[in-house]
């Protein structure tokens, strides 16, 4: 039953968001210009909380607090490192760096990301199901304004609108078996878990800190500063009432 929890929230991670991103294109811009920042508030929330509030006291309980907390601190330098070599960035302006890269760059990194989603999401399941809950849906709520980028991108980069829809859900597709494996693998191992919720824990503060932060503080204005703001809480809301749970 727990296997299936995991390839159900994988599934909505990676092909549920680019079908997601894919329909959302199809929305009016005006609208469009609205709800991307607020979906970027939201996740910005949700990976804050998942992170200080599930991941990382579920590393504490395992690991002394300052292996865990030197095993976050490895893994943002690890995904640092990744940001630069891969292109490993989930930029939501066309004009930015990253989004002057060849399409296939793009593509490399977003698949190795979605392999790191789907470590994250069954690690979090093996630990409990409101857990894994939280995470996924952190992930979810991250996953669907790069996958609009991305879409956006490979449009604007001259694909087709067919190409750049299967481009990307191949891409997704690697959550998929890599949660599927490491269900195994970590059942298997359990010690190493709360190593996999602290490296989890360092992406999703990374994502929010270094690439979620900047693109909300681009912002200036009480009317779009209260709207981020309340749906960062909104989103951190969502996480605490699921971790509850646990």
């Amino acid at each position: 039953m727990l296997l299936v929890w995991i390839l159900i929230f994988s599934s909505l991670g990676s092909i549920g968001a680019v079908l997601t991103a894919t329909a959302f294109l199809l929305v009016r811009e005006p609208i469009q210009k609205f709800l991307i920042p607020c979906l970027i508030s939201f996740a910005s929330g949700t990976l804050l909380t998942a992170a200080l509030l599930g991941l990382i006291p579920h590393a504490l309980e395992h690991l002394t607090p300052r292996i865990a907390l030197l095993t976050v601190l490895v893994g943002i330098f690890l995904f640092f490192i990744l940001e630069k070599t891969i292109i490993w960035r989930h930029c939501h302006d066309m004009e930015c760096e990253a989004h002057r890269t060849v399409g296939p760059m793009i593509i490399i990194g977003d698949a190795f990301h979605n392999a790191v989603d789907g470590l994250v999401i069954a690690g979090s399941f093996l630990i409990s199901i409101p857990i894994g809950v939280a995470a996924a849906i952190s992930v979810i709520a991250h996953e669907i304004p790069q996958e609009i980028g991305d879409f956006a991108l490979l449009l604007h980069s001259g694909y087709s609108k067919r190409k750049a829809l299967i481009l990307n859900l191949l891409s997704s597709i690697s959550t998929i078996p890599v949660a599927f494996l490491a269900y195994f693998a970590l059942d298997i191992m359990q010690t190493v878990i709360p190593y996999v919720m602290a490296i989890s824990a360092a992406s999703f503060l990374y994502i929010a800190l270094t690439d979620i932060y900047p693109e909300l503080h681009s912002k200036v204005g009480f009317k779009d500063e209260l709207r981020e703001l309340i749906m960062m809480i909104l989103g951190s809301g969502v996480i605490i009432v699921l971790l509850q749970f646990h």
